[in-house]
């Protein structure tokens, strides 16, 4: 039974340190990613990479040497490629590894070119590490900076970050007099959070487009639960627990939209 062969090399680029310092990419990688390009070069590069390392370790695998060799050489291409494009971190490359791969191929010599795949997938881990992190909060997150919602409220044009917190405050004013027995300020301010709850969807079809997508992210279900909490403050008399079991159901849509953007759009403004 033919032993498989395992290249080590860029797997290991997976792993992560316990402590990520973070701080902006360099400029030179911007011309690759959006807003300036849709292509996405740099980031392509690593996919051609990583699958010309596939595609040695699949051809060792099957005793085709001359199809691996070709894929190593894509890989160094590849590789030599990358090192320019981004002048600022040619230091994390090592051209000569790559070089060492290609021959390590060419001589057939399987423990070579684990040894070789190794050493190279190395300086990609270490580059990984450094810099991978950043890079897919920076540029892989749509952001939110340039984009404005009509307050129904106040009747005004805001960014996504001011009509966030005038749903915020709407939310813990309705919360704070409710708790302070304030019926008439609570419903005011309940209705606020209401209307401006609403609005959110005009938000989030900026990037989600599709029908599906608004209906998981804001559709029925989460205008139902807003209906709710209005119901309940129009009541004639208001039943707080009611109210507060609502705004929980109401939150947990928050919560979901939070976990996958919250994060990456404090990490974009913080290195702004």
């Amino acid at each position: 039974m033919k032993k498989p062969v395992i290249i080590l090399g860029l797997l290991v680029s997976l792993s992560f340190s316990q402590q990520i310092t973070m701080k902006k990419p360099p400029k030179s990688l911007e011309k690759y990613y959006p807003p300036q390009s849709q292509r996405m070069e740099f980031l392509s590069n690593m996919h051609a990479m990583s699958v010309a390392l596939h595609g040695i370790n699949l051809n060792i695998n099957e005793g085709n040497w001359e199809k691996a060799l070709e894929w190593a050489n894509q890989l160094k291409r590849s590789y030599e490629e990358s090192s320019r494009m981004v002048p600022e971190w040619k230091d994390y490359y090592k051209p000569a590894l790559a070089d060492s791969l290609v021959k390590a191929v060419q001589s057939r010599n399987v423990d070579a070119v684990i040894k070789a795949s190794r050493e190279l997938g190395q300086t990609c881990s270490k580059c990984h590490q450094d810099n991978q992190a950043v890079v897919k909060l920076y540029y892989h997150f749509p952001r939110y900076d340039n984009i404005q919602v009509e307050d129904p409220v106040e009747l005004q044009n805001l960014k996504t970050k001011d009509y966030m917190k005038k749903l915020t405050d709407s939310m813990k004013s309705l919360r704070v007099f409710l708790l302070q027995g304030n019926v008439s300020k609570a419903k005011e301010h309940g209705e606020n959070f209401v209307e401006r709850a609403r609005q959110l969807n005009t938000i989030c079809t900026k990037c989600h487009t599709s029908k599906a997508s608004i209906e998981a992210l804001a559709g029925k279900d989460y205008l139902t639960a807003l209906d709710n909490l209005q119901k309940a403050l129009s009541a004639p008399q208001i039943n707080r627990d009611v109210v507060f079991r609502h705004m929980s159901e109401i939150g947990q849509y928050c919560y979901r939209c939070h976990n996958v953007h919250l994060i990456p759009a404090l990490v974009q403004n913080a290195l702004k």
